[in-house]
């Protein structure tokens, strides 16, 4: 990338509030939102009881008691029905919103944009990406406005998997590659820890992983093959990068961090 381009991309928000929303969302998420400043965001999976992955979410906090998830497409309904399972008598509510996610990709665009409300971290962490959540004639709009698939092959080239294509409902949370973002291993407990702590402490690995690749000569949809045998299948393409989900007994590709 030569310069800054934004799109707002196809990630649905739910707002979470209310005086318990901080204590509600760290008892379900298995990130640690209890620590979350206001301002900051933070990635988490959303677990069923079983410990099969329910969503991917990123947390951010605008005030003391309200929150945002950002879902990718597709998936905001099913994570509302998800924690309100778990509400009882907690003074907390959800909703679906008809904010934005705005992203911002291209040198120093983490400064240009600055600090102030929704401003949330989209994958690992640099200074060429920020993602401000919010409502859309709020947002800033600096740099060349873009085609959203273009900031799906930034994705792709960080290695960041995505809900639905690469992570895949149901999956083991060993199979997402973000465990090292997206779960604490030291905070209470919350639906799902049981498998998640068991396969850990096992050094257990799931049976698919999604891992990176080179891109050359991969498509969406492609099979990877080792010694012959298809090991796996092509999920995402970045400009140079691939994201497969990988059969746990081939060495091919790479961890995604």
């Amino acid at each position: 990338m030569t310069s800054i381009m934004w799109a707002d991309i196809a990630r649905e928000v739910v707002i979470v509030q209310g005086d318990d929303a901080q204590t509600f969302l760290h008892s379900q998420l298995a990130n640690d939102i209890a620590s979350l400043a206001v301002g900051a965001s933070i990635h988490s999976l959303l677990l069923e009881p079983t410990g099969h992955v329910a969503a991917l979410v990123r947390v951010v906090r605008h005030e003391d008691t309200v929150f945002t998830l950002d879902v990718d497409a597709g998936f905001a309904d099913a994570v509302i029905v998800r924690l309100q399972r778990f509400v009882l008598r907690a003074k907390v509510t959800m909703r679906r919103s008809d904010w934005v996610v705005r992203a911002f990709r291209g040198p120093g665009v983490v400064s240009d944009i600055g600090v102030g409300a929704g401003r949330a971290v989209p994958y690992w962490g640099s200074t060429e990406e920020i993602d401000v959540v919010g409502d859309a004639s709020l947002l800033p709009s600096i740099g060349e406005n873009t085609e959203p698939e273009r900031i799906d092959y930034v994705r792709a080239d960080a290695r960041w998997p995505k809900l639905g294509v690469d992570i895949l409902v149901g999956d083991i949370p060993g199979t997402t590659g973000v465990l090292l973002v997206a779960v604490s291993f030291t905070k209470g407990c919350y639906p799902g820890q049981e498998l998640v702590e068991r396969m850990d402490s096992r050094g257990t690995t799931a049976p698919v992983v999604v891992r990176a690749l080179s891109r050359e000569g991969l498509g969406v949809g492609a099979r990877v093959m080792e010694n012959d045998q298809s090991v796996g299948t092509v999920t995402s393409i970045g400009s140079r990068t691939a994201l497969a989900r990988i059969a746990r007994t081939s060495t091919i590709g790479e961890p995604l961090v």
